[in-house]
């Protein structure tokens, strides 16, 4: 293609349509650095991080950080992206940003897996219910993304950290009674830093990154609500 372009300039033909190809655009190097730290396979473990951090969890499970961090990275981090990885070197996908739709099976069928055996490891060890709510987010989200997106894309970017602020905002006023108004204000600017990068890198729309958002938000926060009710339901029934 550079030939054929040499010789039709050589030619007279530098402007022509036909064999001219704009040079890619470089994305914006700041975007591309919240797009990374705020990826969706980080939630998870950024809302157990701040469960520990702003609740009495630190309390509840004195030194057993490690015990909790760690199967969260395991199952909703390395094992997602290892397997992405190898379905690329494999050949089975085209790229990482999963952009065609019938390579969707596999990936998708890893992170159901993997969040599943994450859901199954906390679910073993007898935690609070509305806590399996927060690690059953993201497989709900991922149904619901997956579902929505057979008809109108949206952007799985803003249902990331909108599910990250509504599980965090869900814990904190009807589990812990807490109002971290500090805490929200900072994560509430980082949706909106990452809704910007996206639409700077064109990877989305406006429509993509509020709605996105906004179904994030909103099914967090009602999980989280729903299993914190639920669990009071069988304490009351236990007593």
């Amino acid at each position: 293609m550079i030939e054929e372009t040499e010789n039709v300039q050589d030619m007279g033909y530098s402007n022509s349509s036909i064999f001219y190809k704009p040079p890619k655009e470089k994305e914006p190097i700041l975007a591309r650095i919240f797009s990374i730290i705020l990826h969706p396979l980080f939630m998870v473990l950024y809302a157990v991080i701040l469960i520990f951090v702003h609740t009495d969890f630190k309390f509840l499970f004195a030194n057993q950080f490690v015990q909790f961090m760690a199967p969260v990275l395991f199952f909703s981090c390395i094992i997602p992206e290892s397997g992405i990885y190898f379905l690329k070197i494999s050949g089975i996908i085209q790229n990482f940003r999963l952009n065609n739709r019938n390579e969707w099976l596999l990936p998708f069928s890893i992170f159901f897996l993997s969040y599943g055996l994450l859901f199954y490891y906390f679910f073993s060890a007898k935690l609070y219910i509305w806590f399996l709510a927060v690690v059953a987010i993201p497989v709900i989200l991922l149904i619901v993304y997956t579902i929505i997106s057979r008809f109108w894309n949206i952007s799985a970017y803003m249902m990331g950290i909108g599910g990250l602020i509504g599980c965090i905002m869900s814990v904190c006023y009807h589990i812990k009674g807490l109002n971290l108004y500090v805490l929200f204000i900072i994560l509430f600017i980082l949706a909106g830093c990452l809704g910007v990068s996206r639409l700077a890198m064109n990877k989305s729309t406006p429509a993509q990154v509020y709605i996105g958002f906004l179904i994030g938000i909103v099914i967090s926060y009602l999980t989280v609500y729903v299993g914190a009710y639920w669990g009071f339901v069988i304490f009351l029934k236990n007593l």
